[in-house]
């Protein structure tokens, strides 16, 4: 059991690792997106899927460990939980896990912030750009069709860009 322990324990440093990778990534990312490098941005998204992929294994790692310890746990790794593993460890070897655990939580929820922050300035660009082709296309305002005497107003909102009435 002991072996089994420190196996989960290194188990748990390896995963702060691949979480700080992830937000070095998250980073970059975020200056990609303000530089709009798009072929940075593309080595970035190969680079976290990587790293995600990694994450996966460590958990199943992790749950063999646990089953070497003897140690009861729901079967798959796809509704993994930390806190639940945290739970699991036996009292008497939980305060060697503590600081781990907790950088984890803290990376984890970094990686979230991060993320969530990437994901808003994408949204916000692509707004920017959809008002952008809209003030271009002038689809704002009903345009005239015809002139000289004989006007018709258009119905609704075309997108003039894209289509124009003869």
């Amino acid at each position: 059991m002991q072996t089994a322990i420190k196996t989960l324990e290194d188990l748990f440093y390896e995963k702060i690792l691949l979480y700080q990778d992830l937000v070095e990534c998250l980073k970059k990312e975020h200056d990609v997106l303000i530089n709009t490098d798009v072929d940075a941005l593309w080595k970035i998204a190969h680079a976290k899927q990587s790293i995600a992929a990694r994450i996966e294994t460590l958990r199943g790692k992790m749950l063999t460990a646990l089953s070497e310890a003897a140690i009861d746990h729901r079967p798959d790794a796809v509704s993994f939980d930390l806190a639940h593993v945290y739970s699991l460890i036996p009292r008497m070897h939980r305060e060697r896990f503590k600081k781990a655990y907790l950088s984890l939580v803290n990376l984890k929820g970094e990686i979230q912030r991060r993320s969530q922050e990437n994901r808003l300035f994408i949204d916000e660009c692509l707004n920017f750009l959809d008002e952008l082709i809209g003030i271009i296309a002038d689809t704002g305002k009903p345009k005239d069709v015809y002139t000289n005497g004989r006007v018709s107003r258009g119905r609704g909102k075309a997108n003039l860009l894209l289509h124009r009435e003869v």
